[in-house]
């Protein structure tokens, strides 16, 4: 019997076998993938078998088989919009999945079918999902960072930092992965206490603290994150973070201050040189936070620092929110809202292999349907980013 002929009928085979899987699915998935594995051996060239092996594969959690049988139905039709969407999605939700191909699979499959509100859902939640930090082929090696979140506070009126912790984890996932960082060239503490601050960044009396001694003359580029709460001392309006270690009626004493933190790190700019400074601060200085009040009975107050950091030429400064707002959560992202927007920002940026300076980032930021606009929406209240500093400064070169 000619070839064509046969190949015909072992796709009414497999056909048929698909059919009677499809009826199994439910009761047994196994014996469901089982026939579909048999149908394809009659009927390999057909990718709507593949698609359906795939689907009954990820309901027996096999995703990595899955995306294998879902490339293949790809192979034989490139243009079959239901498998670029599934596999658009286990790249996406994959651990260590590759963002970029996820993110060009959904794409092809929103542009075959614009109308496909699935597809547009998962096209929308791979470009929103910040999670998996895109790798990069930016190398820092002389780079160094000190990152630090604060959730839990041994006072039991400060309150909780709910999301501290996963922030501070996904930055430090971000510089290694994408702006090229060393992972042993990062530090990063939870929790940290007064004595941390000064050992990271120094004292008074001593500004040569673990810092400084980490950077290299002329080569580094320094990078610090803090996510936790600040707070103001109410005679001086002068801005702290605040240590877990902390007594919110001693701020002054018990807390570290800003200008303390910019004055040490131009001293050591002034000795290192290093290429760039980077700070970034998802706090508020206002007294307030997303979880309550740090200064018992009292109102949110405006804060007036000096920064003596902004006089250098290689440094810029991120902070969450003017003086008197306060930083909220993004609770549906799990995140400080500044932080999920900064991150995801950066994330843009590498996917579609974009130059990336601080000014960039103000201005991605600062527009419409970004952190001030979700702040109305979510809380009915303003924040708004400062950015200040040298906005030359490159994030992803």
């Amino acid at each position: 019997m000619p070839f064509p002929v046969t190949a015909k009928e072992d796709c009414i085979k497999a056909a048929k076998l698909s059919d009677e899987a499809g009826d199994l699915v439910s009761s047994d998935p196994q014996l469901a993938e089982n026939k579909l594995h048999q149908a394809l051996y009659y009927c390999d060239s057909s990718a709507a078998l593949h698609y359906n092996l795939a689907m009954v594969l990820i309901s027996n959690q096999k995703p990595a088989e899955a995306a294998k049988q879902l490339e293949f139905a790809l192979k034989h039709n490139p243009k079959y919009a239901k498998a670029l969407n599934a596999l658009a999605y286990l790249y996406a939700t994959k651990a260590g999945g590759d963002q970029v191909k996820a993110k060009q699979l959904a794409q092809n499959a929103v542009a075959l079918e614009p109308d496909n509100e699935q597809y547009r859902q998962t096209l929308e939640m791979i470009t929103s999902n910040i999670e998996v930090a895109p790798r990069t082929a930016v190398r820092r090696p002389d780079a160094v960072a000190i990152i630090i979140g604060n959730k839990n506070y041994q006072d039991r009126h400060i309150p909780t930092v709910k999301y501290a912790y996963q922030d501070a984890a996904l930055v430090r996932k971000y510089l290694v992965n994408t702006l090229g960082f060393d992972e042993k060239n990062i530090v990063m503490v939870s929790d940290a206490k007064k004595d941390d601050f000064e050992k990271f960044f120094g004292t008074e009396s001593n500004y040569k603290g673990l810092l400084y001694n980490h950077v290299i003359q002329d080569r580094s580029d320094i990078f610090i994150y803090y996510s936790g709460h600040g707070a103001p001392d109410t005679n001086t309006k002068k801005a702290y973070l605040v240590p877990t270690s902390a007594d919110p009626s001693y701020i002054n004493i018990t807390a570290y201050s800003l200008d303390l933190l910019y004055g040490n790190l131009e001293k050591l700019d002034n000795d290192k040189k290093p290429k760039s400074i980077t700070v970034v601060l998802d706090s508020c200085f206002s007294g307030g936070s997303n979880g309550g009040m740090i200064i018992r009975d009292a109102s949110p107050i405006f804060i007036e620092t000096t920064t003596p950091l902004l006089t250098m030429d290689n440094a810029v400064i991120f902070t969450s929110s003017q003086g008197d707002q306060i930083s909220s959560w993004y609770s549906e992202k799990q995140h400080g809202l500044f932080t999920y927007f900064f991150l995801k920002t950066i994330k843009t940026a590498a996917e579609n292999g974009a130059h990336l300076t601080a000014e960039d980032m103000e201005k991605a930021l600062q527009e419409p349907d970004s952190i001030n606009d979700y702040a109305r929406k979510l809380y009915n209240r303003e924040q708004v980013p400062q950015i200040t500093g040298n906005k030359k400064i490159t994030l992803i070169p």
